[in-house]
């Protein structure tokens, strides 16, 4: 097999791997809620933020900037759902759905004029994991940073396959995304377990750019570019689909690094859109998506 083309793959997974940890926590909160959370970008800023600053500026080894990350995305990511959210979910209005969006997408504005007063303008870049490059049977070359972050991603992922189908926590979420209504009616705390999986989608999207720092900068306006990725995955994979979106993840790694190599070089993030279209034209619901609602 052409050796091009093998190394091609692999890296398309490393890469995708991380896209499907930075967009599950996107998805699980779609699936359980129903909000197309706009501010997904920024929990991920902040969180990359959190572990330069525990790293630079602190000392505390890398791996403990990646705990930053997580606590400094969760933090965000609850005081929105009880801040911004809550009071909409509790609210008489109609077309909630609607001013979620609208309450997530002025947020992410403001949280990333936030970063800029805060921290500046500059680029900044975490220090890496495992900084070695990697020569397998002078074949296949790897970055040791981007296979520790691939390993973590996949861990933290099937961390979370393993709370939604063995845990109280995840039998819960499940009940919500197919009655909130009726979850309550049987005892279950909507606002408590829709905090949980805000918690859970910040320290994943805080992680995911942590774990990218190494292999790219770190700006406030970088949580676009996150969302952006994080939108497209899930989309491809299915609204609300963990599954679908640890899938996509690694099928838009692999096609923005052959379109890359093979294609053009200037044209990366083209190739994902492209992608997208064409999944929505095939198959509007996504890959995994259903049509009732899931996780």
């Amino acid at each position: 097999m052409d050796q091009l083309f093998v190394q091609s793959i692999i890296l398309g997974l490393l890469q995708g791997g991380l896209y499907a940890l930075l967009a599950v926590g996107l998805s699980l909160v779609f699936g359980i809620l129903r909000v197309v959370n706009f501010a997904h970008g920024e929990f991920a800023m902040l969180g990359s933020f959190g572990a330069v600053f525990a790293v630079t500026t602190l000392g505390f080894p890398v791996w403990a900037g990646l705990i930053a990350a997580a606590a400094a995305g969760a933090a965000v990511a609850v005081v929105t759902n009880i801040v911004v959210l809550r009071p909409i979910y509790l609210s008489r209005m109609r077309q909630k759905g609607e001013y979620t969006i609208i309450a997530t997408f002025m947020l992410s504005q403001f949280l990333t004029a936030a970063a800029m007063l805060l921290f500046g303008t500059t680029y900044r870049k975490l220090p890496g994991l495992w900084d070695r490059n990697l020569n397998l049977f002078d074949y296949v070359y790897l970055s040791g940073n981007r296979l520790v972050a691939f390993a973590a991603a996949v861990l933290l992922i099937g961390l979370l396959f393993s709370i939604v189908y063995r845990t109280d926590v995840g039998r819960a979420w499940r009940a919500l995304t197919q009655s909130p209504l009726g979850a309550s009616v049987v005892g279950i705390d909507v606002h408590r377990y829709a905090n949980y999986a805000f918690l859970v989608s910040g320290a994943f999207a805080g992680l995911a750019a942590a774990l990218l720092a190494p292999l790219m900068f770190v700006f406030p306006s970088s949580g676009v570019a996150a969302l952006v990725k994080a939108f497209i995955v899930v989309i491809i994979g299915g609204m609300g689909s963990i599954g679908g979106a640890l899938a996509a993840g690694l099928l838009l790694g692999i096609v923005e690094v052959m379109g890359t190599i093979y294609i053009a070089t200037g044209y990366t993030d083209a190739y994902g859109f492209a992608l997208m279209i064409a999944v929505l034209l095939l198959r509007p619901a996504g890959l995994f998506g259903k049509v009732g609602r899931s996780i």
